[in-house]
């Protein structure tokens, strides 16, 4: 059985390696978050494209 100063050095240690595992969580996620707000923004300026063509093409035929 492994003795006092040995168990708080492993436990010192694992929170160590939590916190950095942490940090990475952290890191992806506004990675993620970031990466979602840039498709939100593309998918915007389609449907406005799309929206706007379609307006064009009905006020066309309307005058044809």
């Amino acid at each position: 059985m492994p003795s006092d100063p040995e168990l708080r050095r492993e436990i010192a240690e694992e929170r160590r390696e939590l916190t950095n595992a942490v940090a990475d969580l952290r890191k992806e996620l506004d990675h993620t978050a970031e990466r979602g707000k840039q498709v939100g923004v593309m998918v915007g300026a389609v449907v406005g494209a799309a929206i706007a063509i379609r307006t064009a093409l009905r006020i066309r035929r309307h005058f044809d």
